[in-house]
């Protein structure tokens, strides 16, 4: 009997297994003040990723990121438009400045005179008009801004499928929680009518005490398991909500049941299928990275190029001595002026060259990483479709398993019923079917998040 006990430990300690991680996690999360209860929603496993898409928080911050790359990309844009410039000065001369000059007027050449040149109040008014027409730096941007803009739409497909993948393994991970809780409820009435009988027989004298107590025993620790499940699945539809960004106090329900989840995996489908690079999100973000990189030298190298730009500029200008400007008959001078700016760079001490020799270090280190993460995704692959195969066989074995348990088990109630079998040999038999269902709830288990995982590699959720 103490070998029984031990193995009914183990059994309890599987059956929690699925779902003992979450309550750290969800130690994590801040709860939301002043939650208002709402009216339970019910969640199909397309749905909740498709709810968590548009409301959790990691994706609503990376959507922003995308709004963000298209502002930047947008002020590159408007850098190499027309730029026009208004401004309006006023001056007060306290003092005007005095100027000696020789005394031509007095006919003393060798004297100097003094003169004050200028009025008391001075004030303009500009308009300028400027336009780049060539800056290599300026059309190497336009370029950068799209792939920019590029790298923020890829991250958050990247992010999107993250969140597919979370949110995924929490629903399978209360899914299981629920299947674990009727198994155990069925095993738990099993265990109290066969309680109930020896105890009938032990009054009867023809069992001993031992073997009531002893299924007593195990009667109290399914219960005790049962009750630590429910807090358990609880928590997981806790974490479920957080994922998904729905309000912790509002109620969700989930309308897919495993057999729905496993019809749909589209298991031996995905066993025969092959992996498309290409399709990866985490090698195209590599490649989007590689074109920043080349983007980068190729603007290092463009500062070793002239850049022209055309200005136009009109102002007006008014002196007087007395604050009279809005005194319209008083003149304005207007002048204008039209002109290119060209800057040549001709010397900079080596620093550019450096420059451009880091950038060329780094694009080689993009093009190093996009090999790297090339032939990691191909492994991941790799091991991620030998896992599913492994899982699968071992979810056929097991589910085998289980059946003749299940059978076994049926076959010694019946001799317990007829006095064939002893009690002891009854809660024997009903451990083995209670461990051969554990093993076919962790094996499905396996075989779900291994697809689970196969899914995010390839970016094929559906």
């Amino acid at each position: 009997m103490k070998n029984l006990k031990i193995r009914f430990t183990h059994i309890l300690k599987v059956f929690l297994g699925p779902v003992l991680g979450i309550n750290l996690m969800l130690m994590l999360v801040p709860a939301s003040p002043g939650a208002q209860e709402a009216d339970s929603q019910t969640f199909s496993l397309k749905q909740a990723r498709e709810f968590a898409i548009q409301h959790n928080y990691d994706a609503q911050k990376s959507l922003m990121d995308v709004s963000i790359a298209a502002k930047i990309r947008r002020q590159t844009v408007g850098a190499g438009l027309p730029q026009i410039n208004s401004s309006v000065s006023y001056q007060n001369n306290l003092e005007l400045p005095t100027v000696l000059i020789p005394d031509f007027f007095g006919g003393n050449p060798d004297e100097f005179i003094e003169i004050q040149f200028g009025t008391q109040h001075n004030a303009s008014a500009a308009l300028t008009v400027s336009q780049l027409v060539f800056n290599g730096s300026y059309f190497v941007g336009l370029a950068t801004s799209r792939i920019y803009q590029q790298l923020a739409d890829q991250g958050f497909e990247r992010t999107q499928l993250q969140v597919k993948e979370t949110v995924t393994s929490t629903y399978y991970t209360i899914l299981i929680s629920k299947e674990s809780e009727k198994i155990i409820n069925a095993n738990l009435d099993n265990l109290e009518k066969t309680l109930y009988e020896i105890r009938e027989s032990y009054k009867e004298g023809f069992v001993e005490e031992t073997d009531a107590d002893n299924v007593q025993i195990n009667v109290t620790s399914l219960k005790n398991t049962l009750q630590n499940l429910q807090k358990q699945t609880k928590t997981a539809y806790d974490l479920l909500k957080f994922q998904m960004g729905v309000d912790l106090a509002e109620e969700i329900e989930l309308s897919e049941s495993l057999d729905d989840v496993l019809t749909r995996a589209g298991i031996e489908k995905a066993m025969a299928a092959t992996f498309n690079l290409n399709q990866s999100i985490d090698f195209q973000l590599t490649q989007t990275q590689e074109k920043m990189a080349e983007m980068n030298f190729k603007n290092e190298k463009t500062k070793y190029w002239p850049s022209l730009a055309a200005f136009y500029s009109l102002s007006f200008n008014a002196q007087r001595n007395r604050f009279n400007f809005m005194d319209f008959s008083n003149k304005w001078y207007r002048s204008q002026i039209v002109g290119l700016t060209l800057d040549f760079p001709i010397f900079k001490s080596g620093s550019q060259k450096a420059k451009v020799q880091q950038a060329a270090i780094e694009l080689d280190q993009a093009r190093t990483a996009t090999r790297q993460i090339a032939q990691g995704l191909l492994l991941q692959d790799t091991q991620a479709q030998n896992s599913l195969n492994a899982a699968y066989e071992n979810y056929l074995n097991v589910k085998d398993n289980m059946d003749l348990s299940q059978k076994v088990y049926d076959v010694t109630l019946i001799k317990y019923q007829e006095g064939l079998a002893t009690s002891l040999d009854l809660t024997q038999a009903n451990d083995r079917y209670l461990l051969s269902q554990s093993n076919y709830i962790q094996a499905l288990l396996a075989l779900l998040n291994s697809k689970n995982t196969l899914d995010r590699i390839r970016n094929s959720y559906d």
